[in-house]
């Protein structure tokens, strides 16, 4: 948990500030080893990453609706699938790993600004619309 805010919005952009930071780790892996021989590029898993992303506690108004109570396995980082490869076995690709790094940072500072709105509109309801001044 996020310490004494009991807030299940900021719980939840919690979660997807830590997803994004862990993919963020393992493009950043990638990007690191781009000269190692034999290196294989690597990623979290999209369905992991979505996994328990928020706990609205859906309905399940209709048998054939997935089962909201499934438990999904946590994030890994796995191998990902190879785009190309060089002579010496290295799967990174510079140009994939630069454009999902700059879509992941671009995600991290929305939902960033998300958790500091939230932030204010709690601080807002506390104070009852005054600010201070």
């Amino acid at each position: 948990m996020i310490g004494p805010v009991r807030d299940a919005t900021v719980t939840l952009l919690h979660r997807a500030l830590e997803r994004a930071s862990r993919r963020v780790s393992a493009v950043a892996s990638n990007l690191a080893n781009v000269d190692t021989p034999g290196y294989r590029a690597v990623d979290a898993r999209f369905e992991d990453a979505l996994a328990g992303a928020g706990r609205l506690e859906p309905l399940r108004t209709h048998p054939n609706h997935l089962d909201p109570a499934a438990e999904r396995a946590s994030a890994a980082i796995v191998e990902r699938e190879p785009r190309r490869m060089r002579n010496d076995g290295n799967t990174v690709d510079v140009d994939f790993e630069m454009t999902l790094l700059a879509s992941l940072q671009g995600r991290y500072q929305a939902a960033a600004e998300l958790v500091r709105k939230r932030f204010a509109l709690l601080v807002y309801a506390v104070t009852d619309g005054r600010t201070g001044t």
